[in-house]
């Protein structure tokens, strides 16, 4: 096959139809979308178009860079059976959990039965009259990382907590509870919230961190009643949560572990160059719960990761996307290897993709250019050409604007890298592009 010429993306009209700018931050957490916090994830009235335009009921729609399970939720709530992958431990136990519908009154027992079980822990250390036996805390091995983000007496709480939410036998509801208790492990630790990188806050170090009851009691009452939305808008075949209707996996969008040919639909938001930070920012959720979810998490795991560089010399097929890191090493041969290595993974990647669809099946890529080291990175156009590379056909491109509003990090011009700090920083990603190819 002769290889697509490099596409240009730079003369389309946006599409303000795409930009869902009317959506409150409400409206884009809707149903269990709320259940977890995720740093970049795409907003579910994309997927759900997505979705919708290119797929039929009882489809099976695949996200390989799964994330917090946006595309899966929507794929339920759809009628179409979700597929979805990933290695971080957070993505795991966000999607279990979101795609996990279970019924508002066995919900409702088995919260009041958790609150039974936690009520007892005191914010003065002192462990009051219990309900029930005394269970070990269940603690992370890893010492030196629990020091650093928890004092002792927080430590035992969170693992008296987690050995509480390991007990129940029901695996939604332990699905469900994890998730909560991932989500509030940044309030409970000293974790600097505003932060985008791991780093603690000097002042939660001099003052303690409160106990973490209260605010896991405010998120599970949060998550019940998004449970109970997404209870009654999925279609009735799908209330039983089965392995039919979701199937999750902890893997690698390069290996995808299902067969050839069996996705009608890929729908995605893929990582952009130096995503590997998305492991830092949950290596709270992999402290306490990689290992019960059954994820490693390791950076060399991760699309483009700098802790991969050199595991092969080899360049993807996108004379842009060579053109790209050749004017990196101009400026840092660090930078040129992880863009280098950022797009072969994606050519991998989107290989993989091509095998798993059907005939005809479709993919819809949600992509954003960056920069980098001050260089520009057409993420969406070298991705554009992977796609056309590897056997897609280019159905079309969408030029999506993103409210402001919703706009998650800005990045060091320099570094590329996320940050907190404003001042001289670019918006992260303004605007973004859905490339949409087909399967010969």
């Amino acid at each position: 096959m002769s290889k697509s010429p490099a596409p240009d993306f730079r003369h389309l009209e946006p599409d303000y139809s795409w930009s869902f700018a009317e959506c409150s931050a409400k409206q884009t957490g809707y149903i269990t979308h709320c259940y977890h916090r995720y740093p970049a994830k795409f907003i579910p009235q994309v997927a759900a178009r997505l979705i919708r335009e290119h797929s039929e009921p009882g489809d099976a729609v695949l996200d390989p860079f799964m994330g917090s399970g946006t595309t899966l939720v929507e794929a339920l709530v759809a009628g179409r059976r979700a597929r979805g992958v990933d290695v971080n431990p957070a993505a795991i136990i966000a999607s279990r959990a979101k795609t996990a519908p279970i019924s508002p009154i066995k919900l409702r027992a088995a919260l009041l039965d958790f609150e039974d079980r936690v009520s007892w822990l005191k914010d003065d250390d002192r462990l009051g009259r219990p309900l029930f036996p005394l269970p070990e805390p269940l603690l992370p091995a890893n010492q030196e990382r629990l020091d650093w983000w928890f004092r002792p007496a927080q430590q035992r709480r969170l693992g008296t907590i987690l050995t509480i939410i390991e007990a129940a036998e029901d695996p939604a509801i332990r699905a469900f509870l994890r998730c909560a208790f991932s989500h509030t492990l940044k309030t409970a630790s000293y974790w600097l919230m505003k932060s985008s990188k791991p780093t603690r806050d000097k002042k939660k170090v001099a003052r303690g961190v409160p106990n973490p009851v209260p605010a896991l009691r405010r998120h599970l009452a949060k998550m019940q009643r998004a449970n109970q939305a997404f209870w009654r808008a999925l279609p009735d075949p799908y209330k039983a949560a089965s392995p039919r209707a979701a199937d999750i996996r902890c893997g690698d969008a390069r290996k995808l572990p299902w067969k050839a040919g069996s996705i009608d639909l890929v729908v995605t938001s893929p990582p952009y160059v130096t995503s590997y930070e998305y492991a830092d920012l949950h290596e709270l959720t992999a402290l306490w719960l990689g290992g019960l979810a059954g994820v490693a998490a390791a950076k060399e795991m991760f699309i483009g990761s700098a802790a991969a560089r050199g595991r092969s010399r080899a360049e993807a097929s996108s004379a842009l996307g060579r053109a790209i890191v050749a004017k990196l090493r101009e400026r840092s041969q660090s930078k040129a290897e992880e863009v280098r290595q950022y797009f072969l993974d994606m050519e991998d990647a989107f290989r993989e993709m091509h095998r798993v669809l059907k005939p005809g099946g479709r993919v819809c890529n949600v992509i954003g250019n960056t920069s980098l080291g001050g260089v520009e990175v057409l993420n969406a156009e070298v991705h554009a050409e992977l796609m056309g590379n590897v056997g897609f056909e280019r159905l079309g491109v969408i030029r999506r604007i993103i409210p402001l509003k919703t706009l998650p990090q800005v990045r060091d011009p320099k570094t590329g890298k996320f940050t907190s700090v404003r001042a001289n920083s670019v918006e992260a990603y303004p605007e973004e592009f859905i490339v949409i190819g087909q399967k010969g």
